[in-house]
């Protein structure tokens, strides 16, 4: 039974679900490495931890991970050694004024790796963004602040890296 278990695709939403509170934050996820979780997830409210361990995170062609935030409702999300794939609109978005901070992840044939628009703040290192069907990262307006270090991008649709980009 332990072994079935081991081969049982699991989603996203289920594994933030059984999370629990750790230090400042109020999810702290980690996931199996090599497994492959699916489906997307929507974080409105509290700080919320992913460790990925290597593990892929498959979207299916759907929604991404998103995080909104606003005066009443703060969010932010941090996320590391995480494999994004297969996003149809994105693989992580950032709105309102939530905050995160991107960590040694790849993000691979998303719509867009990685968008961020309204008020956000969003750190990004050592990460990839390679053959997203539009944009590897796409900054959307003139308000987000997102900060890139020693990160790659190659072989997106549209271009690599796009600030102020059309919506």
């Amino acid at each position: 039974i332990i072994l079935l278990g081991l081969f049982l695709p699991m989603t996203l939403q289920e594994a933030y679900d059984q999370a629990e509170p750790h230090n400042e934050y109020e999810k702290y996820v980690i996931l199996e490495p090599n497994q492959i979780y699916t489906g997307g997830l929507g974080i409105y409210e509290g700080d919320v931890y992913i460790n990925c361990r290597g593990s892929i995170i498959d979207l299916d062609y759907q929604n991404g991970i998103w995080i909104y935030a606003d005066e009443n409702y703060l969010a932010s999300l941090e996320i590391e050694y995480c494999n994004i794939i297969n996003g149809g609109y994105y693989g992580i978005s950032f709105s309102g004024s939530g905050m995160g901070e991107i960590t040694n992840c790849n993000f691979y044939n998303n719509e867009i790796g990685v968008k961020a628009f309204d008020s956000t703040t969003v750190d990004i290192e050592n990460s990839n963004f390679i053959d997203n069907v539009v944009y590897g990262l796409g900054i959307i307006t003139e308000h987000p602040i997102v900060t890139v270090s020693y990160s790659n991008s190659w072989n997106n649709g549209d271009g690599d890296y796009w600030e102020n980009c059309p919506g």
